[in-house]
Formats: structure tokens, C-alpha cells, sequence
């Protein structure tokens, strides 16, 4: 997927998230993220993408960006300041040249403005689905930003846990298959090491998780989801995001 593609999804998909909120009581629960109401999904949400803005903003892409205050008060405050922040992040987004150097936290990613369109992308996206887990509604997500969002936990997100990697005694390899997508990939788990991924199917992995693109995708971020997972749970589960 492309630059504006991304900025397209986060706007279509963050409008969709603030729509299902609005649509229940702030303070009902959201059943993937059950330590959360919805009005602290949009609050949190909306303070990645300040956090986000500034570093795309930030003079030094070497440092992590500071983080925003949280966003307080009742739920007209929090939507309103969803919004803003919501706003202040698609004009960064739009004005920001994607190979301009900015941190990410990534130990794999190249460190530029490209990292965090993708990012949000799949932020919006996946809190979008859990803000509809509270209104009985569930619009799904299509095979091609699916696969692009297993692709960045897969080779992007498992990564940043070093210290956990550095003390994982873990091996043996996990097959992701998302055939409505056409794609695969093989995570390979050696004890003390970083994940590699690669864009591949084994013939006999230690683990797989295998069904529909939207599926793997919810998989892959702990979500409740009708792919099929066997072999290894352990390591199956050792290869998500967090």
C-alpha cells in the first residue's frame, strides 16, 4: 500500500471507530480490550495520534517524541479532542514527504515518515473493530489491508520486544497463510534471538495459523477471531502483537 492509500484508511477508519463509540453509553465496556470503556478507546486513540504527530513533527528523528497529556473530562471533551488530534494527524500525514527521516520504535523499519502512515493505518483499523465489538455491528476489514496488517506485525511489531526475544528460549517456525490474500509468511524463532520473517511457506511449521486475511489480521493483534490455529500454541501465541 501507498502513502495517501494509508492516509485514506485512517480517516475512513477512524470515522468509522468514532461512529460505533458514539453509538453505545461512554462508559459501556469493549469486549476485546475489556479493561477499557469506549470512551477511553477514543481517548487513547486519539492520544497515539497526537503522539504520532509529533513525531512526525519532531526536529531530532533520532528521539522519541514526548508523550502527549492524556485526554480528560467528559465525553464531549474526549470527542472533540479526538477529532483535533484526528485532524492535526491527516495534515501531517499529507504535508510529510514519506521517506523524511522520523523515529519509530522498530528495531526493523527504517526510521522515516513512511512507518507511521502504515502504523495508524492498522491503529484506527484494529480499535475500529474493537469499538464495534460493543454495538453488535462488524463491517470487517478486505484482504488487501489485512494482509498488509499481518505483514507489519509479522515483520515489524514482534521485533520491538528485544529484551523478551533475548531471554526466550522459543524456537521453531509459525506459517501464517492468508489465502484470499495470496500471501504467506514463516516466522522463524531461534532461543535468544529476534524473529525473522520471511514471505514463504514450510511444509511442515511447528505452528500455523491459517483462514481468511481478516481473520489472521485479528490473530495476530489477540483478537477474537475464526482463524485456525494448530500445532505449537505456545509459539503461535509468542508471535503476536502486544
Amino acid at each position: 500500500m501507498e502513502h495517501d492509500e494509508y492516509r485514506t484508511v485512517i480517516e475512513t477508519e477512524a470515522g468509522m471507530l468514532r461512529t460505533a463509540a458514539l453509538a453505545v453509553a461512554p462508559d459501556t465496556t469493549v469486549p476485546s480490550c475489556p479493561d477499557w470503556t469506549v470512551q477511553r478507546l477514543l481517548a487513547h486513540t486519539g492520544r497515539v495520534f497526537a503522539m504520532v504527530t509529533g513525531a512526525l513533527h519532531a526536529a531530532d528523528p533520532s528521539t522519541p517524541p514526548t508523550k502527549p497529556r492524556a485526554m480528560s473530562g467528559d465525553l464531549d471533551a474526549v470527542v472533540a479532542g479526538y477529532d483535533e488530534r484526528l485532524a492535526e494527524l491527516l495534515e501531517a500525514l499529507r504535508t510529510a514527504d514519506p521517506a523524511a527521516p522520523a523515529w519509530n520504535f522498530s528495531p526493523t523499519a527504517p526510521k522515516t515518515a513512511a512507518f507511521w502512515a502504515r502504523r495508524m493505518a492498522h491503529e484506527a483499523t484494529m480499535h475500529r473493530l474493537d469499538a464495534q465489538g460493543t454495538t453488535g455491528e462488524d463491517t470487517g476489514v478486505g484482504p488487501d489491508v489485512a494482509a498488509d496488517g499481518i505483514d507489519e506485525v509479522l515483520t515489524r511489531l514482534i521485533q520491538r520486544r528485544t529484551d523478551e526475544w533475548a531471554d526466550s528460549d522459543l524456537a521453531g517456525t509459525v506459517l501464517y497463510h492468508a489465502a484470499d490474500a495470496g500471501r504467506a509468511w514463516t516466522v522463524r524463532l531461534v532461543a535468544g534471538q529476534l524473529p525473522q520473517t520471511a514471505p514463504e511457506i514450510v511444509a511442515e511449521p511447528d505452528a500455523s495459523v491459517i483462514g481468511l486475511a481478516d481473520a489472521i489480521y485479528r490473530a495476530a493483534w489477540g483478537r477474537p477471531s475464526h482463524a485456525k490455529i494448530t500445532g505449537n500454541r505456545e509459539l503461535a501465541a509468542a508471535v503476536r502483537a502486544r
